[in-house]
């Protein structure tokens, strides 16, 4: 499992770009970064290096974040991966709350997935092949 922050910054790009100043300057190295705007109110979420340098830079910024567990799947890069995946934490009961493709690197995938049961979905993910 991995943690990710989410930050509500305003309504701009320049807040989005001191956040991640803020960040580098703590040394904290993105793995992936998503920015979505909702209601004129723009969101940053992120997984990094390291959380515990993360969660210290934002506070010491002062910058209010949330964060969650999210499930990181490694597979085979072949069509119908992420299908297959969502489908067996469905059809465990879990509701997928967001997902993405974070990497792929050669014969390998990787996507996260947010659940409403982390340990349950941890459990799910770890029986894939």
């Amino acid at each position: 499992m991995q943690t990710e922050f989410e930050i509500k910054v305003g309504s701009n790009t320049k807040s989005v770009l001191q956040i991640a100043d803020i960040l580098a300057e703590s040394g904290v190295n993105l793995t992936t970064v998503s920015i979505d705007k909702h209601d004129g109110e723009v969101y940053v979420r992120l997984i990094t290096s390291d959380n515990e340098a993360c969660a210290r830079a934002l506070m010491k910024a002062d910058l209010e974040h949330k964060t969650r567990q999210v499930l990181v799947a490694e597979v085979m890069d072949r069509p119908g991966q992420w299908v297959n995946i969502a489908k067996k934490l469905a059809n465990a009961g879990l509701e997928i709350e967001s997902s993405f493709l974070l990497s792929r690197d050669g014969e390998r995938m990787h996507f996260v997935f947010a659940v409403d049961d982390p340990k349950r979905g941890e459990e799910i993910i770890s029986q894939l092949e």
